[in-house]
């Protein structure tokens, strides 16, 4: 009767154990949704960015047909596009910022797993979300020095007297920043899609305990 009385008592210590397990890596589950809560701006910067490019792109093909006099007025209107551009990158580095920084809770509630298998995804999951704000900041200083090129443009573009060849010039440095963007956009993107995957299988960790 002692016997079975200890085993049971061992029992309840193992579940006791497991459901630990399951709550510390719920925390960290927690942890990381909050910082991912500080993100929910980028949708809307990200629409609002792309109308500008739109924009932009109407007003250079405006460019084509125009005299000195219409350019000098369009390159105003290209000059503060490219500030509110800026501004909008500004802001995206913020809340991408304050994601990084609310993630350290995360970071540190990884530390405190004590179940090897689900430490093991919660450090996957740390390493990708260390790895995709990495990529954002390359991403946003490499999109930064391109539109500060752009910019020079245009504010060249302004000028009295204004020749092909220095606008090829601009037109070449600008075109420098092509390859190193679409490399840190699609890091980025990949590091979001590797999150996602292991966002869903700590769920489903979660959901089957």
């Amino acid at each position: 009767m002692k016997k079975f009385i200890l085993l049971l008592g061992s029992a309840a210590l193992f579940l006791s154990a497991c459901s630990n397990a399951e709550s510390e890596l719920n925390d960290f589950y927690d942890e990381f949704t909050g910082s991912l809560g500080e993100e929910q701006g980028l949708a809307e910067l990200n629409e609002q960015y792309n109308e500008l490019e739109g924009t932009k792109a109407a007003l250079q093909e405006e460019l084509n047909n125009a005299d000195i006099e219409e350019i000098n007025g369009i390159s105003e209107e290209l000059q503060t596009n490219t500030e509110e551009r800026l501004g909008l990158l500004e802001e995206e580095r913020t809340l991408i910022a304050d994601s990084n920084e609310a993630f350290e809770d995360a970071r540190e509630a990884a530390e405190d797993i004590s179940n090897e298998e689900y430490k093991k995804e919660a450090d996957s999951l740390v390493a990708a979300m260390n790895a995709r704000f990495d990529a954002h900041e390359t991403m946003t200083d490499t999109y930064t020095e391109a539109l500060e090129a752009e910019q020079t443009l245009f504010e060249y573009l302004g000028e009295e007297e204004i020749t092909q060849d220095t606008v090829d010039e601009h037109l070449n440095k600008i075109a420098e920043y092509s390859e190193p963007i679409n490399e840190a956009s699609e890091s980025f993107a990949a590091e979001t899609e590797k999150i996602n995957q292991l966002k869903g299988e700590i769920e489903q960790i979660l959901e089957n305990n």
